[in-house]
This record gives structure tokens, sequence and C-alpha cells, in this order.
């Protein structure tokens, strides 16, 4: 592609770091961010002398040796604004990659098409302003695409397979979710092929097996420990409790526009007999996510997994933009005719996405005033301390306060005094009556009971449960007293942060973490 011709890309491709970077400063470290960059800071600890590492394989969604390094150094170098322009950075790629795509399959006025409604919904414009392994993610299943589309005009297309085959795995590793979308690429690899439906079903057979051997030899490598967080992230999620109607709505509003396009593009496709298959997979990929945590009842990362099946979508929905811009008259009028009908279309899902991305950058609370007071507490009541949704807290306060100081409202480990036997476990996601019954309860109870946390802070969010039984325990026990009351501002209406410190009481045992 020519630098002239390049233009309609360069020029979107300012227009999104433009829409992402105003949300860079925005708010402070989302739970997400400061989870997986603290986490990459503690890596690189491990690296450099040794530190104790927590068993983050065991439960993150994610492998912890690939993006949080990543996000940790980029942190070091300029904090969570430079993490967070990498972040920008692999979104850039996403969208030159959704280019690329497009215009190899539909041509050049469906390419821009597919560009702008990429750029102007919501969830694109947040990723690129969110320091988390999704930008990282996204970018790599686009490529491991890139590669299969461009194999198929190569007579010898291994090793691009290859190529493709890696880059879906480290995908795959880098955020088990993106799983989901294997079969749209394989598929991809069927229904791309110019050769046909055998010679496809080989190039799919190949990416199969290729990408099979090398997920199980990465899973080999990283031990039982990464199969466990696979699963408990991934494959065999908890359900929650949102009712299907408000996740397919949610998803709704969001992608909403680019899934109707798509669908009218598959079904344009189907009737003009080009590429029917094609632009079916690839609109029936922006449907997967809604369908899949509408199974399981969940919001959790809704509006980030989103954006990937709408890379897909977008492709199809940009070879319907393309065909309102005329099929039969001249190339540059039909390129010209596409703008148009883009911009009409793409304008006002634009301005929809430009507030679905500030509102969510606001979704999350301040927590400088919180962190500001708990860092002078902590001067006087030295850890360890219990804290919901610790991993913000831990990051901001990383150069003061070992991670191994810090205890979280969704996991125990407590032995109490004078017992040999550690109990240990998940506290959250269970009802208040479930907690207090179970094992795990009790220990947390009797934590409690012994002033075992040199301060608690909770904000009543990710854990009400959790939280009811630790402040039952402390009315009943009178083990703490609250020492500070915080409010954090966001666009929800704020969120209220209280921490308490033990009670005055003769020096007896508490108890150790185990």
């Amino acid at each position: 592609m020519t630098r002239r011709g390049a233009w309609p890309l360069w020029s979107l491709l300012a227009a999104q770091a433009l829409l992402s970077v105003r949300l860079i400063g925005a708010n402070t470290a989302f739970l997400d961010e400061g989870t997986y960059i603290w986490a990459g800071r503690v890596e690189l600890w491990h690296a450099l002398d040794g530190t104790s590492v927590p068993d983050y394989p065991a439960y993150f969604s994610g492998a912890p040796a690939i993006y949080p390094p990543l996000a940790g150094i980029a942190d070091i170098l300029g904090g969570l604004t430079a993490a967070r322009l990498v972040s920008l950075a692999f979104m850039l790629g996403v969208t030159s990659l959704l280019w690329g795509t497009a215009r190899s399959l539909f041509g050049r006025p469906a390419a821009l098409a597919a560009v702008a409604l990429f750029v102007a919904i919501g969830p694109t414009q947040f990723l690129g302003a969110l320091a988390t392994y999704d930008a990282m993610a996204l970018f790599l299943l686009a490529l491991s695409v890139r590669l299969v589309v461009a194999a198929r005009g190569h007579d010898d297309s291994t090793p691009l397979l290859l190529a493709a085959a890696a880059a879906l795995v480290t995908a795959n590793a880098t955020k088990y979710a993106t799983g989901i979308f294997d079969p749209v690429v394989l598929a991809m690899a069927v229904l791309t092929s110019p050769r046909g439906a055998k010679a496809g079903l080989g190039r799919a057979g190949l990416l199969a097996t290729l990408s099979v051997a090398l997920i199980a030899a990465l899973l080999d490598l990283g031990g039982p420990g990464y199969l466990a967080g696979l699963e408990f992230s991934t494959v065999a999620r908890a359900e929650g409790t949102s009712c299907a109607a408000l996740i397919l709505a949610d998803s709704a509003r969001w992608t909403g526009v680019v899934i109707v396009l798509a669908a009218a593009g598959a079904a344009a496709g189907w009737r003009r007999r080009q590429r029917p298959g094609l632009l079916v997979a690839l609109a029936g990929a922006g449907l997967l996510v809604p369908a899949n945590q509408a199974r399981i009842h969940t919001t959790v990362s809704l509006l980030k997994h989103v954006d990937f099946g709408a890379w897909f979508a977008c492709i199809a929905a940009g070879y319907a933009v393309s065909l309102l811009g005329g099929a039969r008259t001249g190339r540059q009028a039909r390129c010209l005719a596409g703008v148009a009908v883009a911009a009409i279309i793409i304008v006002p899902a634009g301005a929809a996405g430009r507030a679905q991305a500030l509102a969510f950058e606001g979704s999350w609370p301040d927590t400088t005033p919180v962190v500001a007071a708990f860092r002078a507490l902590a001067r006087e009541y030295p850890g360890p301390y219990l804290a919901e949704d610790q991993q913000v807290m831990g990051y901001y306060l990383e150069d003061e306060l070992p991670w191994q100081a810090w205890t979280g409202t969704w996991y125990l480990s407590y032995r109490e005094p004078g017992t040999a036997a550690c109990v240990t476990g998940p506290t959250a996601g269970v009802s208040r009556a479930a907690l207090r019954s179970s094992a795990v309860g009790k220990a947390l109870v009797s934590a409690i009971r012994h002033r075992h946390y040199a301060l608690i802070l909770l904000d009543f969010g990710d854990t009400q449960a959790v939280d009811q039984v630790i402040t039952a325990a402390i009315r009943r026990y009178r083990t703490y007293h609250l020492v500070a009351q915080v409010t954090g501002t966001d666009r929800l209406g704020g969120s209220r942060y209280l921490i308490w410190a033990p009670t005055p009481a003769a020096r007896s045992p508490t108890g150790t973490s185990c």
C-alpha cells in the first residue's frame, strides 16, 4: 500500500490515539491494572533478587509470565501512564491489522468502513487506555488472523501458518478467554483458501495441530498451577448472578451497531454468493462473548471481551457498508461514496462510543484519598493488612509495604494460635450464611477475634457477603474500632471506604498467615 493510499488509515489511527489518550490520565488505577502491574513488578523482583512470588498461575486468567512483566517494566519507566500507553500501541496495531485483513478480503472501501467502525465504539477506545493484558491479547489474535489470510496467497503457506499458530497460542496464553475465538480462526483458514474446501481443511488441520502441540508444550512447561488457573478462571469459571437479558442489553449498547451491520453483511454475501460462509463466521464471532457470558450469568470483563468479537464482526460490517457505496461505479467514486456512507453511519456511533468510553474510565473511584489515608495509618499500625481489592492498594504502596503484608477478601489463609492446621480457601462467591458456616468463614471470624490484622479496609463493593461477615465479627468481639472513613468519587456516585484498627489489648497470639 502506497503512502498516498494509506492516508485514510493514518487519519483513523490518529483519531483513535486521540480518543484513547484523553482517557489515560482520567482516573487512578483500575483493579485489574493494579493487579497485573503489581504482579509484573513482583515477577521482576523475583527474577532479579529471588523475591518470593504469590501463586499467580493458580488464579490469574492469563499467564503471569507474559504481560505482567511488560507492564511492570513500563510502570518502572513511566508509571501508570506508560503502562497505559503500551496498551494504546497494541490497540493501534490491532486496528492496522484489521485494515490489512479487511482490505485483503473485501477491498479498500470495506477496510475503511471496518476500521472506522472499530475506532468508533467505546470498548476500543477504552482498551487503548487500560493497562491490562486485553490489548496485547487482541493484537496477537488479530495478528494470527492476518497471517492466516496472508497465507492464502502463497504456494507454500506452512511458514505463515506456523507463525499464525505461534501468535494464536501466545494470545491464548496471554489471556485464556481468547480461546473462544480459536474455532473462528480455524474456520477462516478453511473459508479463505483459494484452492477449495479440501485444501482449506488441510490448512486448518495444520494450524490446529501446531496450536494444540504448542499449547500442550506450554502447559507441560508451566506445570499444574497453570492448568489449575486455566480451569479456575476460564474453563470452569463460577457462575455469576447477572441475568442474561442485562448482559445481552449491555453488549448491544456497546457493539450493537457493529453486530447489526455484520449481520447485514452476512445476509448480503449470502444473497450475492460472495463468501457467504466467511461472512457468517465473522458476524457470528461478534456474538460469541455475549452468548457465553449470558450462559454463565456474569458481566465480569464484558465491556472488554466484546471488543474481541467486534474486531471480527467489523470486517463483515465493513463489507456491508462498502456495498452501500455502489458496486458498479468507478473505483475512486466507489471509495468516495464509501467514505460518505461510512461517515453517515459512524459519526453517531462515534458520539455514543466517546460517551461510553468516558463512562467506562469513570466507573471506579479515584483511590487517591484512601491510599493517602492508609499510608499514614500503616506507619502507626504495621501489617498484616486485610483489604478488599487489595491489589490497587498494594500497587500504590508497593515501595513501602511488601506484597506479603496483604490479604484480600477473596481468599483466606490463616492458622489460629496454638493450632497446626492452616485453613485456606476462597471466601467470595457464596452467600453470607454459607460463608459463616464454612471452615474458611469460621477461620476468618477467628482472625478478627484474635486481632490478626493490623488494619482492615472495606468498601462493600465486590465482596459484600464477606464484608458483612467481617463487620458482624467486629461488632460481636469488639476487637477493632473505626479509625477512618474516606470517600472516593466516581461517576456512579462515589464509594465509601472504612478502615478499622485493633482495639488496645494485652499482648496475646494473633495467629499467622500460612
